[in-house]
């Protein structure tokens, strides 16, 4: 979606705007360069956040979606990268999905030659407790509640983010029961 908004002119986009068209979705999964090449996202850090820019320059809102589980063994990386893009991008709408394998893919034929593996489910959470914690938005409603998703919050970012990560911090210590597999729709 970053390079759609980038191949608009700025007057495509206010009539856009004028038309009816109030937020749009980007998914750039990752704010990691290497890793949105790796997935072959079709951007990197700079257009999104370019894209973001004349958005908002449109008067169109924002919602911005991170995959938890894609960084591969660049978790560390891609998490604190998410976080800072997000800052960047300041978004009304920021929400968090957890990667799935589907067959055919080309995630599943990685995967299938031993270059991927979704992560445990506390990696996933380590990456989720560290974009919510770096990440700093003006006013973000923020949501991990897809059904691929182990752990469903919702919040707002900045106002919240003390509440979202001890939520977090305590299903990793197993004090809050996760969403079973059989539940996430995957």
């Amino acid at each position: 979606m970053a390079r759609n908004v980038l191949e608009k002119s700025d007057e495509d986009l206010r009539a856009l705007r004028e038309a009816g068209l109030s937020l749009l979705y980007i998914g750039p999964e990752s704010g990691d360069d290497l890793t949105m090449q790796r997935i072959a996202k079709g951007g990197d850090f700079a257009e999104h956040v370019e894209a973001a820019r004349r958005a908002h320059a449109a008067q169109m809102e924002l919602s911005v979606i991170a995959l938890l589980g894609i960084g591969m063994e660049r978790s560390r990386e891609h998490a604190e990268a998410t976080a800072r893009l997000v800052t960047e991008m300041d978004p009304e709408f920021f929400s968090a999905l957890t990667v799935t394998v589907n067959p055919g893919t080309p995630l599943h034929k990685l995967e299938a030659r031993g270059k991927f593996a979704v992560p445990e489910i506390s990696e996933l959470l380590g990456e989720l407790r560290t974009m919510v914690d770096l990440a700093r938005p003006t006013d973000a409603m923020f949501r991990t509640n897809h059904a691929s998703n182990h752990l469903p919050l919702a919040g707002r970012l900045p106002r919240d983010r003390a509440k979202l990560v001890s939520l977090i911090d305590a299903a990793l210590d197993g004090k809050i029961p996760l969403r079973p597999n059989y539940f996430r729709g995957l």
